[in-house]
């Protein structure tokens, strides 16, 4: 997507740079992208730009092979380009300031304050599906939950990155965000072991993104803990059938587990936080 991007704006990939007109140009840098490659983040406007309009249209065959895009994007990437002759004179520096492994190792920090014996993790790539992630989330807190309590090393679980969501038919399809979905396969995990109260009282998940949204809704995320369990079977939802509408923000609308922070004003990917007490 930064790839097309890039070669449909005089601004991104590289096009600020070459404009700028200062002795020295500083970039300061929050990456949402995983892996930090500043020619991809925010599409690169500062950064000199490594594709070509080939590449773009590599992409577009890839995604969009039925071209249903608006026609005039693929007459702009197929039209002959004079060859870029934009004399940059600007002396840039490009600093991050901050990304996911800031963010879980902040996380971390008040872990450790708080009490907690943690472990962290920043994904530097793509991490699959979101139900993926959130299974090996449950699965590790299972292992812990069922170590004696003097046997945990490890009783807080922070992990960053972007995991993605293959999306149900629009016919079928309810509402909800990669972190919320990821919960819940979390969630159907923890009921397929079987747990019993006093350890459903010892766990909770939470996964959200640092932006405050969680795709389409006003939610950054999800959690589940014991008491958002206990409302669930209350109710008697069907977490099979929610998973596979990509219904989660329902499911926990209506057993209490959503996390809704607002607009961070910033954004650095997605943090989830698990943790098993005593």
């Amino acid at each position: 997507l930064n790839t097309v991007r890039k070669h449909l704006s005089s601004v991104k990939g590289g096009g600020l740079l070459a404009r700028c007109r200062a002795g020295t140009l500083v970039t300061l840098i929050l990456s949402d992208v995983l892996g930090d490659p500043i020619d991809l983040i925010a599409s690169g406007p500062t950064v000199k730009d490594p594709s070509s309009a080939q590449d773009a249209l590599d992409v577009l065959q890839e995604f969009d092979p039925q071209r249903t895009l608006p026609a005039r994007i693929y007459d702009v990437l197929s039209a002959p380009k004079r060859s870029d002759d934009r004399c940059v004179t600007t002396q840039c520096f490009n600093e991050i300031i901050g990304n996911n492994a800031i963010a879980v190792d902040e996380a971390g920090i008040c872990a450790e304050r708080l009490g907690y014996n943690h472990a962290m993790q920043s994904a530097r790539q793509c991490e699959g599906a979101a139900e993926d992630v959130g299974r090996h989330l449950a699965t590790m807190m299972i292992d812990t939950l069922r170590r004696p309590p003097g046997e945990r090393r490890i009783n807080c679980l922070i992990t960053g990155g972007e995991p993605t969501v293959v999306l149900a038919d629009p016919a079928i399809r309810g509402r909800g965000g990669r972190n919320q979905q990821l919960v819940l396969a979390a969630y159907q995990q923890l009921l397929a072991a079987g747990l019993d109260e006093d350890q459903w009282r010892s766990l909770a998940l939470l996964s959200g993104g640092t932006d405050g949204e969680d795709g389409p809704t006003d939610a950054a995320g999800a959690v589940i803990c014991d008491e958002v369990h206990r409302r669930a079977v209350e109710l008697r939802l069907d977490v099979a059938d929610y998973l596979r509408r990509n219904d989660a923000y329902t499911f926990f609308q209506q057993a209490g587990g959503l996390l809704i922070s607002g607009p961070t004003g910033t954004n650095v990917c997605d943090v989830r936080v698990a943790v098993v007490g005593s």
